[in-house]
């Protein structure tokens, strides 16, 4: 059986979403042993700017890490929008406002219901769609199967991985399995 335009488009994504509610739960559970609170994580990031960084050749913004509730928040609204996109819809980002754990989890469950709710053979004419890219640098155009493949996808991952790595900079005790969830099932 070979793969369809859903499983590779929304089913990695609701996949990713769902191991991030994971990674995200046991951060909770973290903050809720170490008493450091949940503040402090959500507000953490890989890296900041600082002497190890060469700032005079970085154009102001570059060097600057998200959040780690700014992270979750664009892996969520990187798979809405990467999809809306597909679909030839224009959408734009909704509002980087979670401040809880909670709001966070309600975010990726929204997010995943509307990704599981995708009709397949919309997303299979996506992939033929054009895709135009506008950026601070021109645009970028090409097949929906290329966006998917080349950006969408490593976009929403940059943005996993980058939970995952944050957590574990706090001393969260997280794994690879954690990272990859439960693969053997559908």
């Amino acid at each position: 059986m070979s793969l369809n335009s859903h499983e590779l488009s929304a089913g990695v994504f609701v996949r990713g979403l769902a191991n991030l509610k994971t990674l995200l739960t046991k951060a909770e559970a973290h903050a809720a042993a170490s008493g450091g609170g949940d503040a402090a994580l959500l507000d953490a990031r890989l890296a900041r700017e600082g002497p190890m960084f060469d700032v005079t050749s970085a154009a102001p913004g570059d060097l600057h890490m998200y959040t780690l509730a700014a992270q979750v928040h664009w892996a969520a609204e990187g798979a809405r929008l990467a999809i809306a996109r597909l679909l030839g819809e224009s959408r734009m980002p909704a509002a980087n406002d979670a401040r809880s754990f909670a709001e966070l989890h309600q975010r990726l469950d929204a997010t995943m219901a509307y990704l599981r709710d995708l009709s397949p053979s919309d997303l299979e004419a996506g992939l033929e769609r054009e895709v135009v890219i506008e950026h601070r640098r021109g645009s970028v155009r090409s097949s929906g199967r290329q966006f998917l493949i080349a950006f969408a996808i490593p976009h929403f991952f940059y943005h996993v991985t980058t939970v995952y790595g944050i957590l574990r900079n706090q001393g969260v005790r997280l794994t690879m399995g954690d990272f990859l969830g439960n693969w053997g099932e559908p």
